[in-house]
C-alpha cells in the first residue's frame, strides 16, 4: 500500500510525542493501536463538547432580562432613541448612563438647548417632513399644548402616569409632565447676605435691590414665562408687578444657567432661579444660595413623542423610563429635582409631587398656550425698549 510520506511522518510524529509522554496516539490509521484507552478518551471529549454546547444553547435560550452589577438589564431592545430636551446636560447625561445600563443595545442621544430653540428645531423638522426627534422634553407645557393642537404629538398613555396628578398631565394622553421645576429666589451670598435675601416676590421691588437683578428673558425660557404667566395673573402682583421690576433696572439673561453664573459672580444680589439649576451649583460649592418663595410657581416639563418619530417604540420605552419612580423620576432627586409623581424615595428638603400641586399658584396651561406671544409682548414692552 503506497503512502504519502509526509503524511506518514506526521503521523508518526504525533506518535512519538504522546508515547514519549507515556500516552498512547489517536491514531485512525492503526486501529490496533486505538486500545480502550484512547476509546475513552475519545467519548470524553465528545461527551464534554457536547455538553458545553447544550450549556451554551441553554444560555442563549434564556429571557432576555438579566442582572448586571445590580441592574437589571433588558437586551430585547436594540437601536438609537433621540431626545430633545431643554433640561440641564448634566441631568440628561444621568439618565442617559442609567438608560443605557438597563438597556444595553439602545444608544441614547440627545440635543440639549432652550425650550424656544427645541421647539423651532422641530417645527423646522416638521415643516420640511424630516423629523428626527423620538422624544421632546420641554420646560414649556404651552409649547406642548400647542404641538398637541397641530397634531404634531403621538398619544401615549404611559402606566407610570395612571396616578399622576390631573394638572401635570394631558387628558388625552398626548404629553405628560416629567419633571416638575420649581421657581424660587437665588442669590449670591457674595453680594447678599442670607437675612437681606427675600422669600416674597414683592420684596423685590425694595430699593436695595435696584440694579441687582436678573432673570431669564420668557422669549426662551418655557419657566420664566410661566413665572411671568402666573404672576401677571394674580391680584398680588398684575403686570404693574413687572412694569416695576423693569423701572429697577432688572437684567435678562438668554437662559437660566447665565443667570446663575452672573448672580454667583457676584454681579447681581438676586435672581429669579430655578431651584434644582441653583442647588446643584451650591452642592458644588458655588457662592449661591436658595429661597422658596412663599407663593410657588411649578411648571410640570412635560414629554411628548412628535409625530413621525422614526423609532416610535423606543420612544415609548425611555418615555416609560424618565416617568418610572424607580428609574428616571429617582434620578432626578439626586439632581435636586422635584419629581412629577408619588412613590419615589426623596431628600429631606424635598416636597412631594402631590404637596406641591396642592401649594402652587394656578396656571392655566391652554390658556398660556393661546395667549402666549400676547404675554410676551406685554412683558417686553417694558423690558425691552
Amino acid at each position: 500500500m503506497l503512502t504519502t510520506p509526509g503524511f506518514y511522518t506526521k503521523k508518526r510524529a504525533t506518535k512519538a510525542i504522546c508515547e514519549k509522554n507515556g500516552d498512547l496516539p489517536l491514531n485512525i490509521w492503526h486501529t490496533n493501536e486505538l486500545g480502550g484507552l484512547a476509546m475513552k478518551r475519545l467519548l470524553s471529549v465528545v461527551f464534554v463538547s457536547l455538553l458545553l454546547c447544550s450549556m451554551l444553547f441553554a444560555a442563549g435560550s434564556k429571557e432576555s432580562t438579566t442582572q448586571t452589577q445590580g441592574v437589571e438589564q433588558d437586551t430585547s431592545y436594540s437601536g438609537t432613541v433621540m431626545l430633545y430636551s431643554s433640561t440641564g446636560e448634566d441631568v440628561i447625561l444621568a439618565l442617559k448612563g442609567a438608560f443605557e445600563a438597563k438597556y444595553p443595545n439602545v444608544k441614547l442621544d440627545y440635543y440639549s438647548a432652550t425650550s424656544g430653540k427645541c421647539v423651532t428645531k422641530l417645527s423646522t423638522e416638521f415643516q420640511t417632513n424630516s423629523v428626527t426627534c423620538d422624544v421632546a422634553w420641554l420646560a414649556d407645557p404651552s409649547a406642548m399644548i400647542k404641538l398637541k393642537a397641530d397634531n404634531h404629538l403621538v398619544q401615549y398613555f404611559s402606566p407610570y402616569a395612571e396616578k399622576m396628578d390631573a394638572k401635570f398631565k394631558d387628558a388625552d394622553g398626548y404629553y405628560t409632565g416629567a419633571r416638575l421645576l420649581i421657581m424660587g429666589i437665588t442669590y449670591s451670598t457674595i453680594a447678599c447676605s442670607d437675612a437681606e435675601a427675600p422669600y416674597d416676590y414683592l420684596d423685590l421691588l425694595k430699593d436695595n435691590f435696584k440694579g441687582q437683578i436678573v432673570m431669564s428673558d420668557p422669549t426662551g425660557s418655557g419657566s420664566t414665562k410661566a413665572l411671568v404667566y402666573a404672576l401677571s395673573n394674580n391680584p398680588k402682583y398684575g403686570w404693574s408687578y413687572f412694569e416695576k421690576l423693569a423701572a429697577m433696572g432688572t437684567e435678562l439673561q438668554s437662559s437660566s444657567g447665565a443667570v446663575n453664573n452672573a448672580v454667583a459672580a457676584g454681579s447681581y444680589k438676586i435672581a429669579f432661579g430655578v431651584d434644582y439649576n441653583t442647588k446643584n451649583l451650591m452642592d458644588q460649592g458655588s457662592p449661591l444660595g436658595w429661597h422658596d418663595t412663599t407663593d410657588i410657581v411649578a411648571v410640570p416639563c412635560p414629554i411628548g413623542i412628535p409625530t413621525g418619530a422614526p423609532h416610535e417604540e423606543l420612544a415609548k420605552l425611555l418615555y416609560d423610563f424618565i416617568l418610572d419612580p424607580n428609574g428616571g423620576q429617582q434620578i432626578l432627586t439626586q439632581k435636586n429635582i422635584a419629581p412629577v409623581v408619588d412613590g419615589v424615595k426623596l431628600p429631606e428638603e424635598m416636597l412631594t409631587a402631590s404637596e406641591i400641586a396642592e401649594k402652587a399658584l394656578p396656571i392655566d396651561w391652554k390658556d398660556l398656550a393661546v395667549v402666549s406671544n400676547n404675554l410676551l409682548d406685554k412683558f417686553n414692552s417694558y423690558f425691552k425698549k
